[in-house]
């Protein structure tokens, strides 16, 4: 009975060490498949520790980088925006001027100088409306107040301080100074004309300015792909799959596999034979 009991102890102990290799095959090949179905080498903390928190931060800063590269587009459109109807003002300050201009003329009578201060006053109050009238989102743009008041922040990066301040811009009439101007009187028309030269002045330092935030953006656009292009591929390759090397991995798991299916197989027919052996 003893020699029966230690031959029997010694086959639970051979079958134990004959299934341990099954098992950490078994182990290995379902993750290498999980990771094969993923594509990714990190599909929890205990793949990588390390590394899935380098990767977590890296991602952080690809959501960002998305977010601040549509900040900077709806930025750049309020900006154009602006731009535009600063074109239109331009164009009507000049019209002014040249109506200045014509009511300077002493060959005009004071009755021609009315029917020209017509067209002159329709033009201040078109200015002062389309300053008031301009918009992106319901926020002014040309007015000076909301997007234009010289205080609003866009942010431009995935990172706090990453800001870029929106220029002030003001196309009021009264600004510009050309409210209150008239051309019915030839001293009127050489005071509107002085007043036109300094709008017109005011009007293009805006537009400079306006030019040069949209040329900003547009760098700061492109810093913003590139960058989000280099930290992807920067996550890609601490998260990402080899699949290559994962192939190959599930290739060799599987003939482990297989061979220590087989020589389990192969022990438990010997221990078979062995206690039949044992029978009386």
């Amino acid at each position: 009975m003893q020699v029966n009991h230690l031959g029997g102890l010694g086959l639970a102990q051979g079958q134990n060490g004959a299934m341990r290799p099954l098992k950490k095959t078994n182990r290995a090949l379902r993750k290498i498949l999980e990771r094969l179905s993923t594509a990714q080498r990190i599909n929890r903390a205990s793949d990588d520790a390390a590394g899935l928190g380098v990767s977590e931060q890296l991602r952080t800063q690809i959501r960002g980088f998305k977010m601040a590269s549509r900040n900077v587009a709806d930025a750049t459109s309020a900006v154009n925006i602006a731009e535009g109807a600063a074109n239109e003002v331009s164009g009507m300050i000049q019209r002014q001027r040249e109506l200045a201009v014509q009511a300077r003329n002493d060959t005009l009578t004071d009755d021609q100088r009315r029917a020209l201060d017509v067209e002159y006053q329709q033009l201040t109050a078109e200015i002062t409306r389309i300053s008031d009238a301009t918009q992106f989102n319901r926020q002014d743009v040309a007015s000076g107040d909301d997007l234009a008041d010289g205080n609003a922040s866009i942010q431009v990066g995935p990172n706090a301080g990453d800001e870029i301040t929106l220029p002030s811009v003001d196309m009021n009439a009264a600004t510009l100074g050309i409210e209150g101007q008239s051309i019915a009187t030839s001293v009127g028309a050489e005071q509107a004309l002085q007043a036109a030269d300094s709008a017109l002045d005011s009007l293009n330092s805006q537009r400079t300015t306006l030019g040069a935030t949209v040329n900003r953006f547009e760098s700061v656009t492109n810093n913003l792909a590139v960058a989000e292009i280099n930290t992807q591929a920067a996550e890609s390759v601490l998260r990402d799959l080899d699949m290559a090397r994962g192939l190959a991995d599930l290739v060799r798991n599987q003939l482990l596999q297989e061979g220590a299916t087989r020589s389990l197989g192969r022990f438990n027919e010997i221990s078979a034979n062995h206690l039949l052996g044992l029978i009386p």
